[in-house]
């Protein structure tokens, strides 16, 4: 196998990794903010807050 070749699979791997994390840490993101608009020990505002959050990123994944 060519050099070149190498070295562009282990950037592959390395990229898959990267997406990989992020998505990982999106959904806990997700998660966290849904728990946030749903705790009632946190005030109206807070809550209202997490849910703009969770909206506008809702609206970011679909584009």
């Amino acid at each position: 196998m060519s050099n070149d070749l190498i070295l562009c699979q282990r950037e592959i791997r390395r990229l898959r990794c990267v997406v990989r994390t992020y998505e990982v840490q999106m959904r806990e993101l997700e998660r966290y903010l849904e728990q946030m608009a749903g705790n009632q020990e946190l005030g109206e505002e807070a809550r209202q807050t997490a849910r703009e959050i969770s909206e506008a990123w809702q609206r970011i994944q679909e584009d």
